[in-house]
């Protein structure tokens, strides 16, 4: 949807969450309108608000400086939309979006992204997840599909480290939700860490938001692993599961992402978070352009920073390059050049590759920072480069 900022409405919706700290575009500037569908609200509303605060913040920047276009200066404008983590959710906000005419989409989670692919690739939308998925979300029968936070595809990073950085850790049982984004991180983390020479004892499922997470943590208990890899278990599902482990014995590894890392120690407790790894997880600012982050966030929104912020915070700006170089608001344009940008953000040097794993260079790629819970709190642990030839 491209508009004149004095043409700009509201989208009609009960799921819409209007943002409330973004600059105002320019009375002659065009916008394009950004739909977000991310979960604001029930279990994965900690990783959806801190989503919303950083985008917003995001695109301030971008909007101050304009996108040019032609002679044309153009602002982007996200649109929230709460997804509540339900598939159904999320299929009718998409729905709404395409009645608008709505070209370009945000959303976050498997179970909210996959469902609504085929959708945005008939009506030629740029559909950005941050999601696992696999052929179901990426592919060449997806061009304009991209994802743009590293979810299974971090196992091919991490378990190489893994095994040089604890080379105690020999068997290995995974645990994932009964969804789309587990059984994808299930397969996934299975095969990679097998091809590195682990054993996989176990691969348990549980239903995601359950409160009873003590049948599943019996099971992975029984089955004595050296580390229990959590896949896309999030929110949380992570904080109640460790529990339940570390109060039925369990003493090993526990390997886990997509956190919140405050949230996650506030409800397995300090005691049973203690040496949880924690994967694609920045702990503290190693560089400039994380301080920077980090410093916005503390002086708005006061501590603790979030750093699944960190996780959020590049890809607006590989969108908005995406825009300049394709000098066009055509998504099927703009998803040509999203292919050939390469972006120096915050992680270093960026870009949308994995054709040798998906068929089609359409998942970010970048270094996978690592860190530990000690005291609490994450502590950072490692910066793991991107695996050469993935």
């Amino acid at each position: 949807m491209m508009l004149a900022r004095r043409d700009l409405l509201a989208l009609g919706t009960g799921t819409l969450v209007l943002g409330s700290g973004l600059r105002l575009a320019l009375a002659d500037d065009k916008v394009i309108v950004l739909g977000v569908s991310i979960p604001l609200s029930g279990p994965a509303a900690p990783t959806g608000i801190t989503t919303q605060r950083t985008l917003e913040h995001a695109f301030e920047l971008i909007n101050a400086k304009g996108i040019m276009i032609g002679g044309d200066r153009y602002t982007i404008r996200p649109q929230f939309y709460d997804n509540k983590y339900i598939p159904a959710e999320a299929v009718a906000i998409v729905e709404k979006m395409l009645a608008d005419n709505v070209h370009f989409l945000f959303s976050s989670g498997s179970g909210n992204s996959v469902p609504v692919v085929g959708k945005t690739t008939e009506a030629k939308v740029l559909q950005m997840s941050g999601a696992s998925g696999k052929e179901h979300l990426t592919g060449p029968k997806f061009p304009y599909s991209f994802r743009v936070q590293p979810t299974n595809e971090t196992a091919y990073a991490v378990y190489p480290w893994i095994k040089q950085t604890y080379p105690e850790v020999k068997r290995v049982a995974h645990m994932n939700p009964s969804d789309e984004a587990g059984y994808t991180e299930s397969e996934d983390r299975r095969m990679i860490s097998e091809k590195n020479g682990f054993t996989t004892v176990g691969n348990e499922y549980f239903k995601r938001g359950s409160t009873d997470m003590y049948p599943v943590a019996t099971r992975l208990v029984a089955l004595n692993p050296d580390m229990i890899d959590f896949g896309g278990t999030i929110g949380r599902d992570q904080g109640l599961a460790v529990k339940a482990l570390r109060e039925l014995g369990y003493k090993g590894k526990i390997l886990l992402g997509y956190s919140d890392a405050k949230s996650f120690v506030d409800i397995a407790g300090a005691d049973a978070a203690e040496g949880t790894i924690l994967f694609d997880t920045l702990a503290e600012p190693q560089n400039a352009g994380q301080k920077e982050l980090y410093d916005w966030w503390i002086k708005t929104y006061g501590p603790p920073f979030p750093s699944y912020a960190f996780l959020m915070w590049d890809w607006p700006f590989m969108f908005a390059d995406a825009l300049r170089k394709a000098q066009s608001t055509d998504p099927v344009k703009v998803a040509e050049a999203m292919r050939t940008i390469t972006y120096h953000g915050i992680f270093g040097e960026e870009r949308f590759g994995m054709k040798s794993v998906y068929g089609i260079d359409s998942s970010l790629t970048r270094d996978i920072p690592m860190s530990v819970i000690k005291g609490g709190k994450p502590v950072f642990l490692a910066t793991v480069p991107w695996p050469a030839g993935v």
